[in-house]
């Protein structure tokens, strides 16, 4: 009775405990993530400027301090001209993309006819007690597509309307530049706030963990060190096996729909753009290239360009058996988690988070993986517990040394009355 009391308070203590931490962090994502995130990206750039700067420091006279801000200031150059230059061809890519996609949405009226006539012709196979009512439901399905898209056209604005506009009607898309235009000063901020951070911290990294270990046991001291350290190597990992399965994607769809275009099936452009888009969602926990490619050949099925269709479904597959291959090479097995717990992730971090919860969440589930699977914590049993086998027992017998010793006082005493 007592040792199913003590399991009982030892459950309850438990669950406490995880629940506690699981509110922890849920508030933190929610409220304070977003106002320290300038301090937290601060700390792991200068986690990552710390050999760098340990390295100039030894061997010129200059201060760490100076270094720091070196350091940190040609970062931010870098990465300012690089977005800078991304940005001015990405904005011209995606406007003529944005373009070809109106000209395609145009003759959306002759995709949905073909596709319920299409739908029909297979319809007409099955028996006629299945065949009426789905062809009806098609009918209805289409009749409404082709309804809302009229309706659409017909709200769209013309020259008449265009010349004759109140001032009323611009409400509420200034009401969205003045309320996007307000944030950016807060970003200008935060940006401003997230450099000196990263100055302050490089220059005094040391000084910081070593305060934080002040604070801990000798254990915690212990476990905290396991922890970064396999976090970050975690991390380190993953980011540059995923890198170069984004380079790998990327080159993939280049090199197909160059090939598409070569032999005449592909007559648009915009390849990079298409090809950078479908690689970085491709890298995206349970989504894949398949989100893009595979509609986008369903479409070109429908609207009778076959080949294309074919092209990219073949494509798609290429991509799908090579990714395979390479990502259980380049990512380690006890890194991955079952696809399951990735979309449970996902969809938790989203509605809790928002769209940075979906990233976020996953990673932060791999991570306490990687530190369970490591014996940093013990959250959940592996398959190298040792619970539930002999040492769960030899255990008891180490708490009752008594009766082991009257265990082995009766077994001496049969020993002698057989002898």
């Amino acid at each position: 009775m007592t040792d199913t009391i003590e399991r009982r308070r030892s459950v309850l203590i438990s669950t406490a405990y995880f629940a506690l931490i699981i509110g922890a962090f849920y508030l933190f994502m929610r409220f304070a993530f977003w106002p320290l995130f300038p301090f937290i990206f601060a700390f792991f750039a200068a986690l990552l400027f710390q050999r760098p700067v340990r390295a100039i420091t030894k061997v010129t006279p200059l201060k760490k301090g100076f270094v720091s801000f070196l350091l940190t200031f040609l970062a931010a150059m870098l990465l300012i001209s690089l977005l800078a230059l991304a940005g001015s061809s990405i904005v011209s890519q995606v406007k003529g993309l944005l373009d070809t996609l109106m000209q395609t949405f145009e003759s959306l009226p002759e995709f949905i006819v073909e596709a319920e006539t299409w739908l029909n012709s297979l319809v007409a196979k099955l028996p006629s007690v299945l065949a009426n009512p789905l062809s009806s439901g098609i009918f209805e399905l289409a009749d409404r597509l082709l309804a809302s898209f009229e309706e659409g056209a017909a709200a769209a604005p013309t020259e008449s309307s265009v010349i004759s506009f109140s001032l009323s009607s611009l409400i509420t898309p200034l009401s969205g530049v003045i309320s996007t235009a307000s944030k950016v000063p807060s970003a200008i901020v935060a940006v401003i706030i997230t450099f000196i951070a990263t100055c302050f911290i490089t220059s005094d990294y040391d000084k910081i963990v070593k305060f934080i270990k002040r604070q801990l046991p000798a254990k915690k001291r212990a476990a905290l060190s396991k922890t970064k350290q396999l976090t970050m190597t975690t991390l380190s990992k993953m980011c540059k096996a995923y890198c170069l399965i984004i380079c790998i994607t990327f080159t993939e769809l280049s090199v197909g729909l160059y090939a598409l275009k070569l032999i005449g099936v592909y007559t648009g452009g915009y390849i990079f753009l298409i090809a950078a888009v479908t690689a970085i969602v491709d890298i995206m926990p349970v989504l894949g290239s398949g989100t893009v490619l595979i509609p986008w050949a369903t479409g070109a099925l429908f609207t009778g360009h076959i080949g294309l269709g074919i092209g990219l479904f073949v494509l798609y597959a290429i991509i799908t058996v090579l990714r395979q291959f390479i990502e259980p090479k380049l990512v380690a097995g006890q890194l991955g988690l079952p696809p399951i717990a990735t979309l449970m992730g996902m969809y938790i971090g989203l509605k809790l988070f928002g769209v940075l919860g979906m990233f976020i969440l996953p990673f932060t589930i791999t991570i306490l993986k990687v530190l369970n699977d490591d014996g940093v914590i013990h959250i959940w049993r592996t398959e190298n517990s040792t619970a539930g086998d002999g040492t769960h027992s030899s255990i008891e017998l180490k708490k009752f040394p008594k009766f082991e010793r009257s265990k082995k006082k009766k077994g001496t005493n049969s020993n002698e009355q057989d002898h």
